[in-house]
């Protein structure tokens, strides 16, 4: 009888745990943070704030950081936690390799209004995407769209839907049911959430070049993930696998992270054209 309560009560625990979960699931997902510590400024950039109206009407804000030179523009989309002013060294890195660079906050994050979900942060995307359609920013017809972590999923959706010069993705996962499987292995949770994210499904409808970079020793996303995406995205494709943790690895790694962007970036068109078929893989050189 003890025997049968214990898994009754085990049964409560676990199914209470699970609809706690799922009718917050967006707090599991979506790590914004409203202040903004700096600006491009701090880090020697020169930028524009830019504001700009999606398609529901939210207001959000962004920053555009020209370069004088620029063969292509970059459009960021950022990860789960933070803001855009905790991500500065990443944009410095990518103006020194002759990019301007165009990093907004989603819904509920840093300055921009709203609250976050995946169909918002959608909207978001493609609300960047069309900002960078007008005169006034440089190479606007060869854009890159990049993504890191959370970001990725965004990213690689955006970039089915749209004409990217190229398609960059940094510390990947496949999914978040997937995800949600691997940070939970004790619950059902990937049968049940509603959010779906999925990154490797959204780079087998996309044809841009891709280049895929993930952390040696991510502490965060299995490794396993990056390959699947890899393998499932169509070529023009290169792959990278850096020495670091998931937030740190171009810290850790930065020559051959500039060696990796460089590489891909010379292998571009100057615009969109048909696709390649180069497919290289590094995934066991690490500095």
């Amino acid at each position: 009888m003890k025997l049968v309560l214990r898994a009754i009560f085990l049964l409560l625990a676990i199914g209470g745990t699970i609809l706690w979960m799922l009718s917050h699931e967006d707090r599991y997902i979506y790590f914004p943070e409203r202040e903004i510590v700096q600006t491009p400024a701090g880090v020697g950039l020169s930028f524009r704030d830019i504001w700009f109206t999606t398609s529901d009407g939210v207001k959000l804000h962004g920053w555009y950081m020209p370069h004088a030179h620029a063969r292509y523009t970059l459009l960021h989309l950022h990860g789960n936690a933070g803001n855009i002013s905790q991500r500065l060294a990443q944009y410095r890195r990518w103006h020194a390799m002759g990019l301007s660079v165009f990093a907004f906050d989603y819904r509920g994050y840093g300055a921009s209004e709203g609250t976050p979900s995946e169909e918002g942060l959608h909207s978001d995307a493609v609300a960047a995407w069309s900002l960078l359609q007008n005169p006034g920013y440089a190479a606007a017809d060869n854009i890159i769209i990049a993504g890191r972590s959370l970001g990725c999923a965004v990213a690689a959706r955006l970039a089915g839907e749209v004409n990217p010069v190229g398609l960059a993705l940094e510390a990947p996962f496949t999914s978040l049911p997937d995800m949600a499987e691997a940070a939970y292995p004790w619950l059902p949770l990937r049968h049940f959430v509603r959010s779906r994210l999925d990154t490797e499904a959204a780079v087998r409808s996309q044809h841009a070049p891709l280049l895929l970079i993930s952390a040696a020793d991510d502490e965060i996303i299995p490794h396993e993930m990056a390959d699947q995406i890899f393998a499932a995205a169509n070529p023009p494709k290169l792959r990278g696998n850096l020495a670091g943790g998931h937030n740190d690895f171009d810290v850790k790694s930065e020559s051959r992270y500039f060696t990796l962007w460089l590489q891909w970036l010379n292998k571009l068109p100057e615009k969109q054209s048909a696709p390649g078929q180069w497919v290289s893989r590094e995934p066991n050189t690490l500095l």
